[in-house]
């Protein structure tokens, strides 16, 4: 948890740091048209920011039912992201996020927190509206029963999968849904360390908030 904090407090001044050297060499983005760092023309569709918001997660998949009678879990998610424009439609869109997801059983509550790396491509319909779509990679770094710590030994700790939403901007505000379809089973073995092929994926849908720069 602690490394994940660092992390992002390094990421987060990255972002701001960028930005200042962007207002360097011409002012903010905004609705101009600036140099980006690849040399070439920055449009309403580039920028860094920070964004934050609700997931609520599920575990899905043919033999869910083995994990007895579950309910989804209801968490969050932080982090930072560029837009890097391609084009007055066209961009790509990489992000870091801290990200929690789990799953709701009986009494006791299964968290797990996640590292992840989606790296999207976004079509802008309107000045405001854009859709996304793209591939997501996470590193599960912790997870819990209630407060009791659990073994990851059991778990995939690479995770992958597609994730697709809608954004609205407004000025530097972003309101944006996205769903993240999981393709990676939650566990590789047993509780006796046997290996298994269990069909117990993540799915989360995710609402936020974003302040670009």
């Amino acid at each position: 948890m602690r490394k994940t904090l660092t992390t992002f407090a390094i990421l987060l001044t990255l972002v701001f740091a960028a930005h200042a050297q962007q207002e360097d060499y011409g002012g903010p983005t905004g609705m101009q048209q600036n140099h980006n760092i690849f040399g070439g023309v920055n449009t309403h569709n580039s920028g860094f920011g920070i964004k934050g918001g609700l997931n609520f997660s599920q575990v899905r998949g043919s033999d869910k039912d083995l994990l007895g009678s579950v309910s989804g879990h209801t968490s969050f998610h932080a982090g930072v992201f560029a837009q890097f424009a391609l084009s007055e439609m066209f961009s790509i869109q990489p992000e870091v996020l801290y990200s929690r997801r789990g799953y709701e059983r009986n009494d006791s509550t299964f968290r797990f927190d996640y590292l992840n790396v989606p790296i999207l491509a976004v079509v802008n319909v309107t000045d405001n509206i854009s859709f996304h779509a793209g591939p997501q990679i996470g590193i599960l770094m912790s997870g819990k029963e209630s407060e009791q710590e659990i073994d990851l030994a059991p778990y995939n700790t690479f995770d992958y999968g597609a994730a697709v939403g809608a954004e609205a901007r407004i000025s530097r505000f972003r309101l944006g849904a996205r769903y993240y379809l999981g393709l990676t089973d939650l566990r590789k073995e047993n509780d006796l360390g046997q290996k298994i092929n269990e069909d117990i994926k993540n799915g989360v849908f995710q609402v936020y908030l974003g302040i670009g720069i």
